[in-house]
């Protein structure tokens, strides 16, 4: 079974990219409306004009994870038929490279959401000839830099040590290349997972590099995950003391579950990998429970109805943490999580065992603590 090894895609910010133009019409116009007839836009720029409309929208606030995808869905296709239009009728535009790496971004995210599977050797190869070519804008090189990360990303498994080489290669490349790059502090988070699962020996070195990097946000993510690390083997050698109040004004005190297996989950309801992995973590609940398994949950959301409606429907009873601060939630800060989901699992001494554990691996990792 493959490890999951870096965090899954975020939203994609395509319109980045589109920096060879600006944003026409309103600029509150919200995601989600309704595609135009493309072929009534007669001009390169026509349709230029309208690709860098739609990914300047800002999507409105979703009431569901449902709402979300669709709404998503709809963005992100309505870019991928533009820019696909755009390099069929203007193949020698010198927008043309921009254009491929929308049609790329788009075609590789919606697949998260129902769309088309993509040939991800087909798009590395893409990926590649705009990355090479001298006519490729600086900006469409730099998002072409993050989509190669997010290809190799995709195929590398932390059990095989050689599928972890290109994707290490293909980050280092792009912090030296992109330092200035919004999407700079994602592709350091990247790094920073990466060396959580590889054991690498330069570990150290390389986090104390990226802690002097130029780009503030960056070295930021390596100074927390240097202090991190040291709360991490502060926390393996002693017990876990953690108390707080429920959301179901429960006192919850870590202390009095020595004799049981306990999961810390980090968590969002607008986090989706979160939500895709939840089904796990509650039937893992459901089948060890009765033979001393507890969660305690750390929801990082700011909206507590949102909280409460993902509890509900994805049956999660166990004890919550709320305190409507996000990523400042003051437990999840206190043990430098930068990252969600995020599960520590601890031994009936109330000791760190694992970390990261998800899918079928969960069960199998609590029944093997509780026979101890």
């Amino acid at each position: 079974m493959k490890s999951r090894l870096l965090p899954a895609f975020l939203v994609l910010c395509i319109g980045c990219v589109l920096g060879a133009a600006e944003p026409v019409g309103d600029p509150a116009q919200k995601a989600g409306t309704e595609a135009v007839d493309l072929s009534q836009l007669k001009t390169a720029d026509e349709l230029w004009d309208y690709l860098t409309k739609v990914a300047a929208e800002q999507p409105p606030k979703p009431k569901t994870a449902e709402e979300f995808a669709q709404i998503l869905h709809s963005w992100l296709d309505r870019q991928r038929a533009a820019a696909e239009a755009f390099l069929q009728k203007y193949p020698d535009d010198a927008r043309r490279w921009d254009a491929k790496v929308v049609k790329l971004m788009a075609a590789t995210q919606l697949q998260q959401f129902g769309g088309t599977p993509v040939d991800a050797a087909a798009h590395r190869k893409e990926v590649e000839s705009i990355l090479e070519s001298p006519e490729a804008s600086p900006a469409a090189k730099s998002e072409a830099a993050y989509l190669q990360v997010q290809l190799l990303a995709q195929v590398a498994d932390a059990d095989k040590p050689e599928t972890l080489q290109p994707v290490q290669k293909a980050i280092t490349t792009f912090l030296e290349n992109y330092a200035d790059s919004k999407r700079a502090p994602e592709i350091a988070s990247m790094q920073i997972a990466l060396l959580s699962v590889s054991n690498s020996p330069d570990a150290e070195a390389i986090l104390k590099k990226l802690s002097q990097s130029k780009n503030e946000s960056v070295a930021d993510l390596a100074k927390n995950a240097i202090e991190q690390g040291e709360r991490m083997a502060s926390v393996k050698t002693k017990p876990i003391e953690l108390t707080f109040k429920a959301t179901n004004g429960q006192t919850v005190n870590l202390a009095k579950f020595r004799g049981k297996v306990v999961l810390l989950d980090f968590w969002a309801s607008w986090c989706g990998p979160c939500i895709a992995e939840m089904p796990n973590v509650v039937d893992a609940y459901k089948k060890l429970h009765k033979k001393g398994f507890e969660i305690v949950g750390i929801s990082l959301d700011e909206d507590k109805a949102a909280m409460e409606a993902a509890l509900k429907k994805l049956g999660m009873t166990w004890p919550q943490y709320f305190d409507g601060q996000g990523w400042q939630n003051k437990i999840s800060r206190s043990f430098g999580i930068n990252s969600i989901p995020a599960a520590w699992l601890f031994d009936k001494k109330g000791m760190l065992r694992q970390t990261g554990v998800q899918g079928e691996e969960l069960s199998a990792a609590v029944e093997k603590l509780l026979a101890e």
